[in-house]
């Protein structure tokens, strides 16, 4: 491993992330005179996911700039307990996207939560503790099938202009990770049993159960099958198309799925231990087999979406932006990279160590740019620059590495 690289990465995100400082809190990326896509105002999931690594960091500065932030994005919740997509709080503007949001309300409280187990900060806690409780009000009535599991609407989730609707792999390994926060922080022991009916839903319903051609025992005889009626034919309409595959659906919706790899919420499946350790090394032989990683980590999806192909979309084509290996669609985006060595980090620490190099790497094109993301294929930066989850995320990588 290139040391010097790494530590010269690891202390210009520190300094970025100062850089990034507004007045109410973390933009997401460097404010500029005009700058796209509103990147100077808060955004929910954007903030939440770069406290992961401001806390990790001990920078007393970044440490008061994630409760400055978590504050300011407080003040957004609707009365129904609901986090917007971003929002400007002094000039009394929200964003709630027209889909609907979903993850932000899961990134909040679990960016509190966080925050609270790796500081101690009982009092922040206190502060917070009804938000966090409204929060979670609002994403149980996100289950609409009343099986324990969150559904959602097309377009409703970080990849906000990608065709994931239903059951969705990210949103619900949040949602594990969220309920795991809670039983541990608040010792919320009464929710106990959800996080097992969330586990066994997720593993019931999202894994693909059949091996083989000639294997018909395919569906699982648990308490999910047992209680949800439609479980049975979803599992039976999938694997009927669908054999042998290592890692789990991106989405499963009324007869469709999404059999490409979706890499953030395999890579936080395992993380969060929603993925067995089985599973977790069939997902994690699977990205570097495919390539996933590579040039550098790490390709959100995997392979592309490409027009013509049943599940394209019109709007893929908005911007010039998801054509296959941009964007959400392929491209290769740091903040994920970070998840990727986060989760190497328990599981092969020298793996881990090349891929932060390579992340490293990454977010020194373009003399420091750490970009949005990078094209799918060669790598070529891409998106907006100076991103605050893209250092971030290398900050909680690189620490994680360390440890």
């Amino acid at each position: 491993m290139d040391t010097q690289l790494v530590d010269i990465c690891y202390q210009k995100a520190i300094a970025g992330l100062l850089k990034n400082k507004l007045n109410i809190g973390l933009a997401a990326a460097e404010p500029k005179e005009k700058l796209e896509k509103d990147y100077d105002t808060l955004f929910t999931r954007d903030t939440a996911i770069c406290t992961l690594g401001m806390v990790a960091s001990g920078n007393e500065e970044l440490i008061a700039l994630t409760k400055q932030s978590l504050d300011a994005l407080s003040n957004a919740q609707s009365k129904k307990g609901q986090f917007p997509s971003n929002t400007i709080p002094e000039k009394g503007w929200t964003q709630w996207w027209m889909p609907g949001t979903i993850d932000g309300t899961l990134w909040w409280p679990i960016a509190v939560l966080n925050y609270v187990k790796q500081t101690g900060d009982r009092e922040y806690y206190t502060k917070h503790k009804e938000r966090i409780e409204k929060a979670f009000t609002w994403l149980t009535y996100q289950d609409t099938n009343n099986d324990n599991l969150l559904e959602q609407g097309e377009a409703a989730g970080w990849d906000d202009e990608m065709p994931r609707m239903g059951l969705v792999l990210l949103t619900n390994a949040l949602w594990y990770w969220l309920v795991s926060l809670r039983i541990e922080v608040e010792e919320r022991h009464d929710l106990t049993k959800l996080k097992g009916t969330i586990y066994e839903g997720i593993n019931t319903m999202l894994w693909v159960h059949k091996s083989r051609d000639n294997n018909m025992d395919y569906i699982p005889d648990n308490e999910y099958t047992r209680n949800n009626t439609f479980a049975k034919t979803y599992i039976e309409w999938v694997n009927a198309r669908v054999v042998y595959l290592p890692h789990y659906l991106g989405f499963l919706s009324h007869k469709t799925y999404e059999m490409r790899c979706e890499t953030l919420g395999n890579v936080l499946a395992c993380i969060t231990g929603l993925a067995d350790h089985e599973k977790a090394k069939l997902i994690t032989d699977h990205i570097v087999r495919a390539g996933i990683n590579k040039p550098y980590p790490i390709k959100v999806l995997h392979p592309p979406i490409y027009p013509g192909e049943e599940d394209w979309r019109e709007y893929m084509q908005k911007g010039r932006q998801n054509y296959p290996w941009q964007y959400h669609n392929g491209g290769i985006w740091l903040f994920a990279g970070g998840f990727w060595v986060m989760w190497l980090a328990q599981q092969d620490k020298e793996r881990a160590e090349q891929e932060l190099e390579k992340l490293a790497q990454a977010n020194a094109l373009n003399d420091w740019a750490f970009n949005e993301f990078l094209h799918g294929q060669h790598g070529t930066p891409m998106g907006i620059d100076k991103q605050s989850w893209s250092m971030a995320m290398y900050i909680a990588a690189y620490k994680a590495v360390k440890k």
